[in-house]
C-alpha cells in the first residue's frame, strides 16, 4: 500500500509494535500521522473495531485498516510471508524435481516402475513439505474456475454445502500430472455464486489468486498456502452489503483490485489495496476526491457524442472489468445498457492514475478484449473490431458473420487470434462453426457444431498456448483439436470427454482439461493420454473406514460408486484389499502444495480397517485419534482367560511387529491430549 502523502491515524495498540514505532515508520514512509481522527484522515489502522475514535471514522466514511495490514505496510512478518517459494515459476528444489520427475516418466514409459522410481520416491518422502493428498474437497458442485497465466495450475471453487458454517472450497490442480496439490477450505460463505463469472481471478505472476467469497467481499488468498483453511491474506468489504459478488478485477501485480457493486448499493468504482489485512469501509457512501474513487466525470476534452448520452450521468461498471497487463488501464464491458443504451451495450477505458475516463463507446451485446490489450472485439450483426487504445473503429466490418454467442481470444507471438464460436442454435440462422480471426482479419471457418456452454468461466472453445491450434467441444460429445498454424485449418484427431462435460480450457504441459459440473478429466491434446479423472460429490452407500467421527470427514474420499477409502497425510490409506491401481489413479504426494508426485512409484501404506491405520500412524495426532475411533466403533472382544504358564506355548514373533508404535504411545497420546498439548 502506497501511503505517500496520506494523513493516517493509528488506533488500539498493536502488540510489540508500539505506537511511537509505527508512526516512525510511517513517516519515514511519507505518510503524515496524526493523533486524532479529522474531516482530513485518510486512512485509520485500528487493532480492534471499536472506541469513539473509530466512531468517528466510520461517522466520516474514512478506510479502516486492522493491524495485519499495518504491519503489512511497514514490512513486519506474521509467521509467514506470501512471497515465499518460487509461487511456480520453476526455482529452487520444485525445478530439480520437475526435471527428475519428467526424466523417470520416460524411464517408466520404457521400462515400467524400475528400483530408480522407489529410490527417487524415498527421497522425495524424506522432504519437508510433503504430504498425501486425495482430490475430493468439494463439498457442492464447482460453480468457478480460472487457468493460472503460467498455464500450470487450475482453480476450482466451491460454494458452501448443508452447513453453511464449514464454508467452501478452492482446490488447486497441477496440469501436467493431473492430480489436486493443494486444497484451501472453510472459505467463509463459499467461492463465487451461481452464473456470475470471474469470481476466481490470479495475479500475473500466478503466486496469488483473488476471490469473490461471501457473497460480496474480495480477497487474495495464497494458492499454494500449507494451510488448510481457507484465511485469505487480505480482504475488502466496500460494497454496503450487495446480495451478490460485485463486478471486479485483481491488479496483475495482485495487491490492487478494482471493486464496483451493482444496485441497491451503485458505485462509480474503488481501487483499493489488498497487500494483507482487512478494510472494511463504505465506499458507496464515499465523496471524491478520495485516494481510492475513480472520477465519475469524463473531461471535457475526451467526451465524445456517445459519452454525451450519459449527460453528466457517472460511469458504473456492471458486468465484468480487467485490468491492462501494465496496470495502467482497467478496461470495461457492459454487455446492457437500460436508459441510455437500449439493446446495445457499452465499453471503455479508465486510467487509472488519474481515475479518468479515457473513451467509451457503444457496442453490441457480446465483446471481449484481446490478451495483448490491443483490439476489442464485440458483435453488432457482425464482428467488428475496436483499438483498445482509442475505442475508435479499425479494419473492415465482418457482415455476414453474426451468430456468435462467445469470442475467445488466443495468441500466436505477437498476433492476437479471435475464435468466434456460432452454435447450431444461433438467433441469426447461420451454420454452425468456428469463426477464426489473426489481427482483427478473418482467415477461415472450421466445420464444428459447438455445443452451449454450461460452466461460466469456461468456453467450448479452447486455445492452445502457442496459438497455433484450438480444441473444440461439439455436440457429438467429444473434443475436436485442429491445427491452426497454415493457411487452411487440419482436423488432428478427437479427443473423449466424459458425460457431462460443459467446457474446455488449455494449458501448459500440452495439457487439455475438460470441466462438467460434476467432473474434470486432464488429457495430452497430442496423445490423449488421460492425466487424471474425476467425479465429484460421489455418495457410496457402503460404510465409510472411520464412519460416525466428524474429525475425519476430509480423509474420506470414493474410490467409486460403491467403495470408500480414507488417507492421511503421512502416506496411510484405509482401503479394500486389491484396490491399489484405484488409489494410483486418484492419489498423488504433494511438494510444497505445487507439484504432483506419482504415488505408483511406491511408498504408499494401504491398510485394511482403522484399527490397523491407527497403529500405523503411530503417535501423532490422527494416530490415538484414529484408534480411539476404532475402538469405540469396534470394542475389543473380551479375552480369553490365560493359559497357565505350563501350558502355554511361545507365540511366534508378528511379521508386522517392527511397525507397530511403542507400547508407550497410547499412555503418552492420552496424556498429551488431558494436558492439551496434543498436536
Amino acid at each position: 500500500m502506497d501511503v505517500r502523502g496520506k494523513r493516517i491515524v493509528l488506533v488500539g495498540r498493536f502488540g510489540d509494535l508500539s505506537k511511537g514505532e509505527a508512526k516512525r515508520l510511517l513517516e519515514e514512509l511519507g505518510a503524515q500521522v496524526s493523533a486524532k481522527v479529522s474531516s482530513r484522515t485518510d486512512v485509520v489502522f485500528a487493532h480492534r473495531a471499536e472506541g469513539r475514535a473509530l466512531d468517528e471514522a466510520w461517522k466520516r466514511n474514512i478506510p479502516i485498516f486492522d493491524d495485519r495490514a499495518l504491519r503489512g505496510v511497514l514490512g513486519y512478518q506474521e509467521g509467514f510471508d506470501d512471497d515465499g517459494g518460487d509461487g511456480g515459476d520453476g526455482s529452487g528444489r520444485e525445478q530439480d524435481l520437475l526435471a527428475l520427475r519428467a526424466r523417470l516418466l520416460e524411464v517408466e514409459r520404457d521400462q515400467g516402475v524400475t528400483e530408480e522410481h522407489r529410490a527417487a520416491t524415498r527421497e522425495v518422502r524424506a522432504m519437508d513439505g510433503v504430504r498425501l493428498r486425495h482430490p475430493y474437497g468439494h463439498q457442492t458442485e464447482p460453480l468457478a474456475s480460472a487457468l493460472s497465466p503460467c498455464g500450470r495450475y487450475l482453480a476450482t471453487g466451491s460454494w458452501v454445502g448443508d452447513d453453511y458454517d464449514a464454508g467452501g472450497t478452492l482446490q488447486i490442480w497441477e496440469l501436467a500430472a493431473g492430480r489436486c496439490v493443494n486444497v484451501l477450505d472453510r472459505i467463509d460463505g463459499g467461492v463465487g455464486w451461481p452464473d456470475h463469472e470471474r469470481t476466481i481471478q490470479w495475479s500475473a505472476d500466478s503466486r496469488r489468486v483473488g476471490l469473490a467469497y461471501s457473497t460480496n467481499v474480495v480477497g487474495v488468498f495464497d494458492p499454494f498456502s500449507p494451510l488448510t483453511y481457507g484465511e485469505p491474506v487480505a480482504e475488502c468489504l466496500v460494497t454496503n452489503g450487495a446480495s451478490r459478488p460485485p463486478a471486479w478485477a485483481l491488479a496483475p501485480d495482485g495487491r490492487r483490485a478494482f471493486v464496483a457493486a451493482g444496485s441497491p448499493c451503485e458505485v462509480s468504482g474503488c481501487v483499493v489495496p489488498l497487500e494483507r489485512g482487512e478494510l472494511m469501509w463504505t465506499s458507496g457512501e464515499a465523496t471524491a476526491p478520495h485516494p481510492f474513487l475513480l472520477a465519475e466525470r469524463v473531461r471535457e476534452d475526451l467526451r465524445t457524442e456517445e459519452m454525451d448520452k450519459y449527460d453528466e450521468e457517472a460511469i458504473r461498471v456492471y458486468d465484468w472489468v480487467r485490468w491492462s497487463r501494465d496496470g495502467a488501464r482497467l478496461q470495461a464491458v457492459n454487455s446492457w445498457r437500460d436508459r441510455n443504451w437500449g439493446d446495445n451495450g457499452q465499453a471503455f477505458a479508465i486510467d487509472v492514475d488519474s481515475g479518468q475516463l479515457s473513451w467509451l463507446a457503444e457496442i453490441g451485446g457480446l465483446a471481449a478484449w484481446s490478451p495483448d490489450d490491443r483490439l476489442l472485439a464485440h458483435d453488432d450483426n457482425g464482428l467488428r473490431f475496436l483499438d483498445a487504445a482509442t475505442g475508435l473503429p479499425i479494419g473492415e466490418d465482418a457482415r455476414g458473420h453474426e451468430g456468435a454467442s462467445a469470442l475467445l481470444w488466443g495468441m500466436r507471438g505477437d498476433t492476437p487470434r479471435l475464435a468466434a464460436v456460432v452454435r447450431a442454435d444461433n438467433d441469426a440462422g447461420v451454420e454452425p462453426g468456428v469463426l477464426i480471426y489473426d489481427d482483427g482479419r478473418y482467415r477461415f471457418r472450421l466445420d464444428v457444431t459447438p455445443v452451449e456452454p454450461g460452466l461460466t468461466d469456461v468456453g467450448t472453445w479452447a486455445w492452445a498456448p502457442s496459438g497455433e491450434a484450438g480444441a473444440c467441444l461439439t455436440g457429438e460429445g467429444r473434443v475436436e483439436v485442429w491445427s491452426l498454424a497454415d493457411d487452411e485449418p487440419l482436423r488432428l484427431r478427437n479427443l473423449d470427454v466424459p458425460s457431462g462435460t460443459a467446457g474446455v480450457v488449455w494449458g501448459a504441459d500440452d495439457v487439455l482439461v475438460a470441466l462438467g459440473a460434476t467432473t474434470l478429466r486432464f488429457v495430452k491434446a497430442g496423445s490423449g493420454e488421460v492425466l487424471g479423472d474425476f467425479t465429484f460429490l460421489r455418495e457410496p452407500p457402503a460404510p465409510r473406514p472411520l464412519e460416525g467421527d466428524d474429525r475425519f470427514d476430509a480423509n474420506h474420499c470414493a474410490l467409486d460408486d460403491e467403495t470408500w477409502c480414507a488417507t492421511f497425510p503421512s502416506g496411510v490409506v484405509i482401503a479394500p484389499d486389491g484396490r491399489r491401481e484405484a488409489l494410483d489413479d486418484m492419489l498423488a504426494w504433494t511438494v510444497d502444495q505445487r507439484l504432483a508426485w506419482p504415488v505408483r512409484w511406491g511408498e504408499l501404506d494401504v491398510v485394511p480397517d482403522a484399527r490397523t491405520a491407527g497403529e500405523r500412524l503411530g503417535d501423532r495426532y490422527d494416530g490415538w485419534a484414529v484408534r480411539a475411533s476404532a475402538e469405540q466403533a469396534e470394542p475389543a472382544e473380551p479375552a480369553e482367560p490365560a493359559e497357565s504358564a505350563e501350558s502355554a506355548e511361545p507365540a511366534e514373533p508378528a511379521e508386522e511387529e517392527a511397525s507397530r508404535p511403542p507400547n508407550g504411545a497410547a499412555t503418552v497420546a492420552t496424556r498429551a491430549r488431558r494436558e492439551g498439548t496434543a498436536p
